[in-house]
């Protein structure tokens, strides 16, 4: 239940709600579908004095270019954006990473961008404050991470879970974001600060109106694994996205991208395994070893180190494998 005042605004465009926020500032919110915001709102993590609801702005249906980039309303819903027809047939490691968001009553009511500007996560800062045992941590105004509690940085270890950010760094993907200056475009990948305390770039008066992903190479092939402890239901214990190209002669690999999401601040990259992979033979396994020991994941949830380490050297290898054969055309 939410027991404190706030004010509310309807805008009939992003031009408003811009404006609100600005107006407004740290205390104003953005409110979509409502999926990741009202929960931590009930439980006070998140005290908005001003909602700005957009509700009242339509989301348009997903677009192609001329030059064969597919433009995609953040507004849009995640069950449409797992059922649109464009997105399936272009697009279908995103319909897919879509897919695995929880279950339906949350695809229908969350929306695309919502997903990839979800708060983070902590089994502490997700809390009641009466539910944090002995005082506030560092994101909540304190001086202790709790899980790490030998950090003496000021740092704010809270994982980032969205499902879907680390496929559109995968692809590519450009933000388009709106503020009360304008539009600009922002690389997927320059989303991310790397800090649990301030995890997005974005300003407090901007909005991501749009995703545009760029046409996709030929030869390509992807792979894509979310593991969770009940199925579709929870945030991921791991998120592995594989993309690549294969060369003309089907056994190399002109480049790739190993994308893992939900194991910290942001989605992390095992650069120097990926550039290992460019103009060479491909050994999943001995890949997949290297990947998950090059990248050092957030222990979460009661997930160790260990354990992530390993699921992500498991997963690594089939996705690798996943994408191998649909590059080759055998999937």
């Amino acid at each position: 239940m939410i027991l404190y005042d706030f004010e509310y605004e309807r805008p009939s465009s992003l031009q408003e709600a811009t404006a609100l926020l600005s107006e407004t500032g740290e205390g104003a919110k953005l409110l979509a579908g409502g999926t990741d915001l009202m929960p931590n709102m009930r439980v006070e993590v998140i005290t908005p004095s001003l909602l700005v609801s957009l509700s009242a702005i339509e989301a348009v249906a997903p677009e192609k270019s001329t030059d064969g980039s597919i433009k995609i309303d953040a507004l849009i819903k995640l069950s449409d954006l797992v059922d649109d027809e464009l997105i399936r047939r272009e697009l279908p490691m995103l319909a897919e990473a879509a897919h695995t968001v929880a279950g339906n009553q949350v695809r229908v009511m969350g929306t695309l961008g919502g997903n990839l500007c979800q708060e983070s996560r902590c089994l502490y800062y997700n809390q009641k404050h009466d539910y944090q045992f002995v005082e506030p941590c560092y994101k909540r105004g304190g001086d202790c991470c709790f899980p790490f509690p030998g950090n003496d940085q000021n740092v704010c270890w809270a994982v980032y879970m969205s499902d879907i950010a680390p496929v559109l760094i995968a692809l590519d993907a450009t933000l388009e974001i709106l503020g009360p200056d304008g539009t600009r475009e922002l690389a997927m990948a320059e989303l991310f600060t790397g800090d649990g305390m301030n995890p997005f770039t974005l300003e407090a008066s901007e909005i991501i109106q749009a995703i545009i992903v760029p046409p996709l190479p030929e030869r390509f092939g992807w792979g894509y694994h979310k593991t969770t402890v009940r199925g579709g239901l929870d945030f991921g214990t791991a998120i592995i996205v594989i993309a690549l190209q294969m060369a003309e002669d089907g056994e190399t690999c002109s480049w790739a991208k190993i994308i893992y999401g939900a194991v910290g601040q942001g989605p992390l990259r095992p650069t120097t395994t990926e550039t290992s992979m460019e103009n060479a033979a491909l050994d999943p396994a001995l890949l997949a070893v290297a990947a998950s020991q090059e990248i050092s994941p957030l222990p979460h949830h009661g997930f160790n180190k260990g354990y992530l380490r390993e699921n992500i050297r498991v997963y690594t290898e089939r996705s690798l494998v996943q994408a191998i054969e649909r590059a080759q055309g055998k999937n």
